[in-house]
């Protein structure tokens, strides 16, 4: 049976119960974690992080996917798989150094995607993730 445990502080639960989501769902050793995103707060007031900063934004997604790993018994090195999206491909690639000093000389399978928009219009990436707790 699936596990939903709570999200690290960054986003209302009020944002959860509206768009039908859990931030982190474990299935054994299995943790699927939906899209972090560069926003925090409740449903009615979220706030963008880093405006126009697509490296903030990142560094900022990062964490989360870091302290939701932390919540159920996981770190960085469990990743397995990541998606990013992004509204700005090159810019991306430009900071693949975040992604570098994050997951270090294990890096996880992933995939890059440029699309034309994400959730919140300031928002200038999205990243998903699957780890496997070993």
């Amino acid at each position: 049976m699936p596990t939903h445990p709570p999200a690290p502080a960054y986003l209302g639960t009020s944002v959860f119960d509206t768009f039908a989501f859990a931030q982190t769902v474990v299935v054994g050793d299995t943790i699927h974690l939906s899209g972090m995103t560069p926003l925090r707060g409740e449903v009615d007031a979220l706030e963008l992080v880093c405006p126009g900063d697509l490296r903030g934004q990142t560094e900022f997604e990062l964490d989360v996917l870091r302290r939701s790993l932390e919540e159920v018994g996981a770190s960085l090195a469990d990743v397995v798989s990541v998606t990013v999206y992004t509204t700005d491909i090159d810019g991306l690639t430009a900071h693949a150094d975040l992604f570098r000093s994050s997951f270090g000389s294990a890096p996880p399978a992933a995939t890059w995607v440029q699309v034309q928009r994400l959730l919140h219009p300031g928002q200038l990436v999205e990243i998903t993730a699957t780890a496997v707790r070993r």
